[in-house]
């Protein structure tokens, strides 16, 4: 069920669905999600964000003006789960409870009220997913991640111990470098690196906190770790990647801690 749109934010544009690619899940809704649901659009993969009311009006605006408001789906707050079906690799799948009508900064913009303590029991399943993205709000809800955040192999962004989750934050401009980073390795247009303590491996944590270099070098960091998977993956064909790759790749070598 799709976040239903409120008229102040004029008519909708296209949001493209794709197929053949992974369905990403994205859990939360801020700045930094909301920039990375964009870049992950434009690299052609069909996204869902599940949003925990109240909704910020902005990131709401955000995602209208790209065409994509009823990808957004409104839950009561604390019904939102997540688990998997197997420890460490998708599908995933997403529950919760769908708020009817649209929340914004905590009001329902169509009247129906939104009651914030509903039975534990009343999530519903709401899609299986291929990847997830997880903001500092919502990584908890899959426990397994926790490493990540202290992670510094793969900028923090890509879990070490999951297949296909992801974590994004911080700035706007950082998150979208987050999103098409990501949107890049799962269309099979960037390749990981052989020795996950190189490239992708030796990136410090760019997720969330300020780096102490400062967001240019963050950003240049990141850049170039796209253009050097962007040559892996060529050399390789292109190939499409798959969670069993991603597994073998980042248990070569220990998470370090550290940023």
């Amino acid at each position: 069920m799709a976040l239903r749109r409120s008229r102040r934010y004029g008519p909708p544009l296209e949001c493209a669905d794709v197929t053949g690619l992974p369905r990403v899940a994205v859990l939360g809704l801020d700045a930094a999600t909301t920039a990375a649901a964009v870049a992950l659009v434009d690299g052609g993969l069909e996204i869902t964000v599940f949003a925990s009311a109240p909704i910020p009006s902005a990131d709401v605006a955000t995602l209208t003006a790209y065409g994509c408001a009823d990808r957004l789906v409104a839950v009561r707050a604390t019904t939102l789960r997540l688990t998997a079906a197997a420890a460490t690799a998708p599908p995933y799948v997403i529950d919760g409870t769908v708020i009817d009508g649209t929340v914004i900064d905590g009001t329902v913009i169509d009247g129906t009220p939104a009651d914030q303590n509903p039975p534990a029991d009343s999530a519903q399943p709401l899609g299986t997913f291929d990847a997830v993205v997880l903001n500092a709000h919502t990584e908890g809800l899959l426990p397994a991640t926790s490493i990540a955040a202290e992670s510094t192999r793969f900028g923090g962004v890509f879990d070490p111990q999951v297949a296909w989750v992801f974590h994004v934050g911080g700035p706007v401009e950082l998150a979208t470098a987050q999103g098409r980073w990501i949107g890049e390795y799962l269309r099979g247009r960037y390749a990981l690196p052989d020795d996950p303590q190189s490239g992708a491996g030796a990136l410090p944590v760019v997720r969330g906190r300020p780096w102490r270099k400062g967001i240019r070098s963050a950003l240049a960091e990141v850049d170039r770790e796209l253009q050097a998977g962007h040559a892996r993956a060529a050399t390789a064909g292109y190939p499409l990647p798959t969670p069993a790759d991603w597994l073998l790749t980042t248990a070569a070598a220990p998470a370090t801690s550290g940023g």
